[in-house]
């Protein structure tokens, strides 16, 4: 037998899967193209020349209050080495301690307890200041409608400080294009009228896209959340882009806008992938968004993002691999019984995928009850690899795989 590993559980350990495959199958890792690890000083740089604003120092001189808006687990934002940077140039500007709130800005999914807001704050700082989950339904102040209808509520707490910061992730998004940028204040940070009127028109495939290499400045989607976000006062994000093992690539400072697109510019380098084409196998790892089954299609990103590739030919098999240490998940909008609940398979994209093709869902924390949830019954779980191994074996011999170890945050180009 041979054996690939694959990145698993960010948040829960950053394990390795080990995956085994028959000696004869021919086996080929589709890596993105990769970056290393920033170091602190290559941090504090990019915190020292913002991009189209000033340094925080600059922004909080002669304010009184100050809120710092932090992605939650289903993102690998590593904000626990961001905010030091963020809080020093705060204090330094004349903000003190007992004027700085922390808000997990979490949109329609779960709030963080204790435990879970130590690891992505790090435990001095959430400690040290006071730290709120947002609410989608209460402690929401109204602030009109953007240029597009959507009518902007956000959270009262972001909206009462004097100075609004930011932190969060660059990710490939199936409708907003790339995730980051004006998203941590909606839906981050949003009513659930404010996210729901985003979100629905998207969802009914009318606006936003899923080809990654797009123009974001011609995403409808994208443009309503970033004229929200406008509308809230975002002054300054941080958004990082990731490495293949979960950490910190780049970090981009300043401007909602202006920060995000340099930080998409770098997430398309990057995030980059030379993927085969009509393998009888395809693994795609959600990895470092592998907390919850809810979030698990995104390892399909390097699929979706360009379906002129046909990854897996007909009637092979995909695979979506996640940990899913949270099982399930929680969504408050698109959970069973919720506004805009769908099956995954309802989105074009992820429909042509699985039509004529066996689909499995590799997840030791989750049962076929949480499964067909969010999956048509014709989706296979599975729990251990060897019980998948055995499906695929009888599939026949000298098969040919390929592997995505970050899907969710891997992209195609056009040949």
């Amino acid at each position: 037998m041979q054996t690939v590993t694959v990145p698993w559980g960010s948040w829960f350990g950053k394990k390795q899967l080990p995956l085994t495959f028959p000696q004869d199958w021919k086996v080929r890792v589709a890596s993105m193209a990769g970056a290393p690890n920033l170091s602190r000083a290559e941090i504090r740089k990019a915190f020292a020349a913002p991009i189209g604003q000033q340094t925080i120092r600059k922004l909080a001189k002669g304010k009184k209050t100050a809120v710092i808006a932090v992605d939650d687990l289903t993102r690998p934002t590593e904000a626990h080495r961001f905010l030091p940077f963020i809080v020093e140039g705060l204090n330094k500007g004349g903000i003190k301690d007992e004027n700085i709130k922390i808000i997990l800005a979490i949109g329609c999914h779960r709030p963080l307890m204790k435990g879970e807001q130590e690891k992505k704050l790090g435990k001095k700082m959430a400690n040290r200041f006071p730290v709120f989950n947002h609410h989608p339904y209460e402690n929401l102040v109204n602030l009109g409608t953007t240029s597009r209808g959507t009518p902007v509520q956000i959270n009262r707490h972001f909206m009462e400080a004097d100075v609004k910061i930011g932190v969060g992730f660059i990710t490939p998004h199936p409708m907003a294009g790339f995730g980051g940028g004006g998203k941590i204040v909606i839906p981050g940070l949003g009513s659930m009228e404010t996210i729901e009127k985003n979100h629905t028109p998207a969802h009914m495939g009318k606006i936003g896209g899923t080809g990654f290499s797009q123009d974001l400045d011609k995403n409808e989607l994208r443009l309503d959340i970033e004229d929200g976000a406008r509308m809230a006062g975002l002054d300054l994000i941080v958004n990082s882009v990731g490495t293949s093992d979960g950490k910190t690539a780049g970090v981009f400072v300043g401007d909602l806008v202006k920060a995000h697109r340099a930080a998409v510019e770098m997430a398309r380098k990057v995030y980059v992938t030379e993927a085969p084409v009509d393998v009888d196998v395809g693994i795609f790892n959600a990895f470092p968004e592998d907390t919850e089954l809810a979030q698990a299609q995104k390892a399909l990103n390097v699929w979706t993002g360009n379906m002129s590739r046909r990854i897996v030919r007909e009637g092979g098999a995909v695979i979506i691999a996640t940990a899913s240490s949270d099982g399930l998940g929680f969504h408050s909008l698109m959970d069973v019984g919720m506004r805009l609940h769908k099956k995954v398979d309802h989105r074009q994209t992820i429909a042509d995928i699985f039509k004529g093709r066996r689909v499995f869902v590799l997840s030791p924390n989750c049962s076929p009850c949480d499964l067909y949830n969010r999956y048509p019954q014709t989706v296979t779980i599975r729990n251990k690899w060897n019980d998948l191994l055995q499906d695929l074996e009888a599939g026949g011999s000298s098969q040919t795989v390929a592997i995505f170890p970050n899907g969710s945050l891997q992209y195609t180009l056009n040949e």
